[in-house]
């Protein structure tokens, strides 16, 4: 009996212990179990990727899921239910159209921002007075520490939404024209975008008729013919420009997206600044035709004045050329990334300038060339050269080459260096008078006098002499018989070319008929050698 009662106090003892020992473990068991983690699948660890994963929410319409992004505590558990997918929805809608946000200057890292763990992404001003866009780390139930919308912000979202929410307007529209989002904008925002280009076209054709109708009145006031021309060149670049400006004014009032709304103003600049360069260079060409046209009227010398047209002509192309360069680069100035290769390039000026220097080696040097041809005047237009053996008037003269019209109606095309780094015959560089030759192979009892006389008589009744030369030579004397060189003028090439013909086609005719052609050194040989 003694022994079952103490196997019995052993028993109770040991109970009692494992008793004890349970209640002692279980709080630490409890405590070093970790609570339950907020597991809602939004990554908010950092402020930007807290901010681009409300913006994105927003933009799928899951409001719901944007406005676990805001901190709502303020508000208590139902009215954050209510509420918070419609204060989401106006928060995104007013950063969507008026904070211009650019995600890589929000932090990254999940301890940003400063002494109070607070990031501002963007601030608007109603009123006059700024309102925040801010994110602040929140620590949940969880122990962890997350990155939300911050409460201040939150508060003014009301006032947000009175100063750029929607309009009334655009709350009575159809369902079908507010929803689904495109990139942030409505489907009536799009159908409006396309609208105002065709309403901006019409309107800039108005515009642009009203002012060049005003302008008219003015212009028929002076006598002057040059405000005409520029006028009537000026027109189509003028109506371009309304339009432009016309649609840029309308696409503000459909509320776009801040990135649509860029990316619009964007394009509208980059059209205005062709707008802007076309006309330069149609104003330019005016001038350079006016120019051309007074020099003709006051100007006698045809000399000076193909060379003049030969100066306008370069000039006008590369002022073009520079117009176009500089149009080009503001154009390519719109974007971030021009603009910061072009940074590096001017922090590297000096290889940069290597580099672009040989690339462009051939096109710089041709515009150099141009330019020297235009003050130099190996060539001018209209004149007569001889190049590689081929005759030709200059027709066109080009940055990089110079179009040659040949006698046959074809064009050679010359590049513009060979007239300044080699040899080549300009017909007409002091005048555009010219002298031939004609060569007769005779034999020595052939009577030179008779022959003369015939020449003199041929050129009297030729139209293309210009009186100038007419005379007969004896240039050689060999075994087989003499040459004698006719040797006529006239007032340019394509006229000694038709007056040499005739000369040819006479005095043979009349060789011909003296001694029943024996003076002629072919018609001797045959004799000779058939005797």
């Amino acid at each position: 009996m003694r022994r079952v009662q103490g196997r019995l106090k052993v028993w109770f003892a040991g109970l009692v212990a494992l008793v004890l020992v349970m209640f002692t473990m279980l709080p630490l068991a409890f405590a070093a179990q970790p609570a339950a983690a907020v597991d809602d699948g939004l990554d908010r660890t950092t402020p930007r990727r807290a901010f681009e994963g409300f913006r994105r929410a927003a933009a799928q319409g899951e409001f719901e899921r944007a406005a676990q992004y805001l901190d709502l505590r303020t508000l208590g558990r139902a009215k954050a239910d209510s509420d918070g997918p419609d204060l989401a929805r106006d928060l995104a809608y007013v950063i969507d159209r008026r904070a211009a946000v650019d995600p890589a200057t929000v932090p990254d890292v999940p301890d940003a921002g400063d002494a109070k763990a607070t990031v501002t992404v963007a601030s608007l001003y109603v009123a006059e007075e700024p309102v925040y866009i801010n994110l602040t780390r929140v620590r949940f139930a969880d122990g962890v520490a997350r990155w939300q919308i911050a409460r201040s912000t939150v508060a003014q979202i009301p006032e947000l939404d009175a100063a750029f929410g929607p309009k009334p307007w655009e709350e009575r529209m159809p369902k079908r024209l507010r929803s689904p989002y495109v990139l942030g904008n409505a489907p009536w925002q799009w159908i409006g975008l396309v609208a105002a280009a065709l309403v901006a076209v019409a309107l800039g054709r108005l515009g642009a008729r009203l002012s060049i109708a005003a302008a008219r009145r003015i212009v028929r006031r002076t006598r002057a013919e040059a405000d005409d021309a520029m006028l009537a060149a000026a027109t189509p670049a003028l109506r371009m420009a309304a339009a432009i400006v016309a649609f840029r004014l309308l696409a503000r009032q459909l509320l776009l997206t801040v990135d649509v709304d860029a990316i619009t103003r964007q394009g509208t600049t980059i059209a205005l600044i062709f707008a802007t360069a076309w006309l330069v260079v149609r104003m330019l060409h005016v001038v350079a035709r006016l120019v051309e046209e007074a020099t003709l009227k006051g100007e006698q010398d045809e000399l000076k004045t193909r060379g003049l047209r030969t100066q306008l002509t370069i000039l006008y192309r590369i002022a073009s050329i520079l117009v176009g360069v500089i149009a080009l680069a503001a154009v390519l100035l719109q974007f971030q990334l021009v603009r910061s290769v072009g940074t590096s390039l001017l922090a590297s000026a000096g290889v940069a300038g290597i580099v672009l220097g040989l690339a462009a080696q051939k096109s710089l040097g041709a515009i150099i060339a141009g330019v020297q041809l235009s003050l130099a005047q190996p060539v001018r237009i209209g004149d007569t050269v001889s190049v590689d053996g081929q005759a030709g008037s200059v027709e066109e003269l080009h940055l990089t080459y110079v179009v040659v019209k040949l006698w046959d109606e074809r064009r050679l095309i010359v590049p513009i260096g060979k007239f300044l780094d080699q040899s080549f015959e300009n017909w007409s560089r002091q005048g555009t008078r010219l002298k031939g030759e004609v060569l007769l192979h005779l034999d020595f009892l052939a009577p030179i006098d008779a022959i003369r006389a015939e020449l003199q008589r041929v050129c009297e009744g030729a139209p293309q002499w210009d009186r100038r030369v007419c005379r007969l030579e004896m240039t050689e004397a060999t075994e087989r018989g003499m040459t004698l060189r006719a040797v006529i003028s006239a007032a340019n090439a394509d006229a000694l070319w038709d007056l040499r013909c005739l000369v040819r086609e006479r005095l043979v005719g009349f060789v011909a008929t003296l001694g029943g052609g024996r003076h002629l050194v072919r018609a001797r040989s045959e004799s000779v050698s058939s005797g």
